[in-house]
């Protein structure tokens, strides 16, 4: 079981570490030249979950970047005068092949994470937000638990922990903040049940024939299993002797019930020529992989081999009539 673990935790960590760029606070500054800055740590959790399981404390099953982290995440306060810091959560969902983050309207069956996670008040008490004075320069860790039901349903799960500033109670205290400051943690998780990896490829296709570049791929991919994957494409061009002329690879992140529209281009293409192209597309549950001949053939060198096509056929009537003339001539 913890073999299984360690690799899911694994998998999980490289499937969301895009979502440190998307949660990066930023300096806010107030009315007066006093910046107000707050930073969280990590940046994206992942938690394996089973039925029935309540995870805190160092457990193991809560990682980051594929690494034992434990069940808590560290709000920094790097202002210069202390802070009241705002600490909640919500969940959030992925609404497009862009892998944009929506995090409202978003309660769904990979969302209900943001239910059975609470965050420690510094009391011992667990509830869905908690509030903290953190002094100038001082960081604070703040504890969480996730309760598990014994009825999870299968695949992935997402949430976010906020740290805001509290704006009416730090303005009061002079610091004059006049828009909120705060930083946020992405926390994926997973189950470990019924976990469906799954997918549909489907307007698959590439150029074999064209009188210029660019040469074009293009595919289709619906994620319709209920964990996310990564799709990898590759583009592959080369002569008949097997010289390499363009090699192109990609990933994206794919998550559940999320179509995604892949295109490959072959920009700086030959001005003539006859190639093997291979087109593959790998979602771990299904692969489409093709080699096909391609030919570029310019307008004008189009033009010039249907003229002699031309010249020859009328060349090749002329001779079967002439043979044709001379075996009538010869009956006669």
């Amino acid at each position: 079981m913890r073999i299984f673990q360690y690799k899911t935790l694994l998998a999980m960590a490289v499937s969301t570490a895009f979502f440190g760029a998307l949660f990066t606070s930023a300096p806010v500054f107030a009315d007066e030249p006093k910046a107000v800055e707050l930073q969280v740590s990590p940046t994206a959790l992942n938690v394996t979950m089973q039925g029935g399981e309540v995870i805190e404390g160092d457990s193991d099953l809560c990682t980051t970047v594929g690494e034992v982290h434990g069940c808590y995440v560290e709000v920094q306060n790097n202002s210069t005068e202390p802070l009241r810091v705002h600490v909640y959560v919500t969940p959030y969902s992925i609404t497009s092949e862009d892998n944009e983050a929506n995090f409202t309207n978003n309660d769904n069956t990979y969302t209900q994470i943001a239910r059975w996670l609470k965050l420690d008040d510094g009391k011992g008490n667990f509830g869905s937000d908690a509030y903290y004075s953190i002094g100038a320069g001082e960081t604070k860790n703040v504890p969480f638990r996730i309760t598990v039901p014994d009825d999870i349903p299968g695949g992935m799960q997402r949430a976010v922990i906020w740290a805001e500033a509290d704006k009416a109670e730090n303005s009061s205290g002079g610091i004059g903040i006049n828009t909120n400051a705060r930083a946020a943690i992405a926390v994926s998780g997973r189950s470990i049940g019924d976990v469906r990896q799954t997918s549909e490829i489907t307007d698959y296709g590439f150029d074999r024939f064209k009188v210029s570049g660019p040469l074009s791929a293009h595919a289709t991919v619906k994620n319709t299993g209920n964990t996310d994957f990564t799709i990898n494409s590759y583009y592959t061009a080369k002569t008949f002797f097997g010289k390499v002329l363009e090699e192109k690879t990609d990933a994206v992140a794919a998550y559940p019930d999320i179509e995604y529209h892949l295109e490959m281009n072959w920009e700086n293409t030959p001005y003539l020529g006859i190639f093997l192209v291979n087109y593959k597309i790998s979602t771990g549950a299904d692969v489409k992989d093709e080699t096909r001949i391609v030919v570029i053939m310019p307008i004008p060198i189009l033009l010039l081999i249907i003229l002699l096509l031309t010249v020859i056929i009328i060349w090749i009537i002329i001779i079967i009539r002439k043979r044709k003339e001379r075996k009538a001539r010869m009956l006669v």
